[in-house]
């Protein structure tokens, strides 16, 4: 045991010692110069770019402000996800759907041969309130359609071309117009 107290002993003895004693600077200006570059460099425009990314990026460290933002962003890719759904639904409601503008049939691209596109793409089946068309219907219709766009084509140019034609033409519909605003 006096061992021990002679080792605590003496480990307190030079701990006293170098307490004591300082620290001997051998060139004190070659120290003062490294400290002052050092606390420059410290200072340098580097970093202060740190500080503006820590100004701009701070926020991710604050727990409650991340967890919040995910949420939003969650809630946002559901709100597309669902409006996507609602528009595909739509889309596909438009497709059974027959299409007429004004008095005319859309008849479809006019390099397919079969005249009843628009019969086999509703599915075979056309409603027309309580009456269905069969496909042979279907197809005289728009046979019966292509001839007579062809004939009023032909009649269109024929009008086109004898300027008196046109001008009677124009007379009689504009009578019939003010006819239509007497009733």
């Amino acid at each position: 045991m006096n061992k021990m107290n002679s080792g605590e002993t003496d480990y307190e003895r030079v701990l006293a010692t170098l307490r004591r004693s300082k620290p001997v600077l051998r060139s004190p200006d070659e120290t003062a110069e490294k400290v002052m570059n050092r606390i420059l460099r410290d200072q340098a425009p580097g970093k202060a770019s740190s500080g503006i990314l820590d100004f701009l990026f701070g926020w991710v460290f604050v727990g409650w402000v991340r967890t919040s933002l995910v949420a939003a962003s969650v809630i946002l890719v559901l709100g597309f996800v669902y409006q996507q759904a609602v528009i595909l639904k739509r889309v596909n409601n438009l497709n059974s759907q027959a299409v007429f503008i004004e008095d005319q049939i859309i008849t479809g691209n006019t390099a397919i041969p079969d005249a009843a596109l628009f019969y086999q793409l509703a599915g075979r089946k056309l409603n027309s309130g309580n009456i269905n068309i069969s496909e042979r219907q279907m197809k005289q219709i728009m046979r019966s359609y292509k001839e007579l766009e062809e004939k009023y084509s032909d009649l269109l140019n024929l009008i086109e071309k004898n300027q008196a034609l046109k001008k009677y033409i124009e007379e009689q519909l504009s009578e019939n117009d003010k006819k239509k605003f007497n009733l």
